[in-house]
């Protein structure tokens, strides 16, 4: 081997000992970063900024990988926490979304008001409802005659959907529904059920009416996820009433 040669081998030679003493040092290095970063997770931030009390939906939230110890210990983690939820205060754009920044929706919307009502334990499916789902008001009305003297026109039996889609924000216990007394309890023995309603004042003045005039007060419930404008409120049905069609409806 001559000195050319020899020159050259000794080259690679130190060319091959300082790319090893490089990875070496990147080795390290990488490994020194994730000593000090550690396991990454996945967490949720708003792609755009959120008023409050603005329902959280699964389009203005985005998945993002960040270190685990740089992450919030309320942090969340699945969508399916946001089901439910509005922002709890004003949240800015790219906001990891903590525990704390979400919250259950005000039960008394702007306009409404809280109306409660005693509903028969037996035929008011009060057994089955509760917060949060929604509910036909139905108010049926006995037969009125007429008075010539006075010119009021008789009145056929007749049951009207006062409230469609009325949202329940309470159910409360079961109790006698005579109420006043063991006498008036033993009189009238059946159960009653308190249910308290989100309602509009129009709505409130219509539950107060067929509480006081309506022979019988009750509740259809509606499916989850039903549209509650598909009940119209001038649905009225006065049973046998050929004139009107088969179905007996208006």
């Amino acid at each position: 081997m001559n000195p050319r040669q020899r020159r050259a081998v000794l080259l690679l030679a130190l060319a091959g000992a300082g790319l090893i003493g490089v990875f070496a040092i990147v080795a390290n290095y990488v490994s020194e970063i994730e000593t000090q970063v550690g396991e990454k997770i996945v967490v949720l931030e708003l792609k755009r900024p959120a008023a409050a009390n603005q329902m959280i939906t699964d389009d203005m939230v985005a998945e993002k990988t960040v270190p685990r110890r740089w992450v919030p210990r309320a942090a969340l983690t699945d969508r399916t926490q946001l089901v439910g939820v509005v922002a709890a205060a004003d949240l800015q754009r790219n906001s990891i979304l903590q525990e704390g920044m979400l919250t259950t929706p005000p039960e008394v919307r702007p306009g409404e008001r809280e109306v409660a009502i005693l509903v028969d334990a037996s035929t008011g499916v009060a057994g089955k409802i509760e917060p949060g789902r929604e509910v036909d008001v139905i108010a049926s009305y006995a037969a009125e005659p007429g008075d010539a003297q006075t010119g009021k026109k008789p009145r056929e039996a007749r049951s009207i959907v006062i409230v469609p889609g009325a949202r329940v924000i309470a159910v409360g216990q079961p109790r006698l529904k005579g109420g006043n007394g063991a006498q008036e309890a033993a009189q009238d023995p059946s159960e009653v059920i308190p249910v308290t309603f989100a309602l509009t004042k129009k709505q409130e003045i219509k539950v107060a009416h067929a509480q006081t005039f309506a022979a019988d007060v009750r509740l259809g419930l509606l499916p989850r996820g039903d549209d509650p404008s598909r009940t119209l409120e001038e649905t009225i049905f006065r049973g046998e009433d050929p004139k009107k069609g088969e179905d007996g409806l208006k």
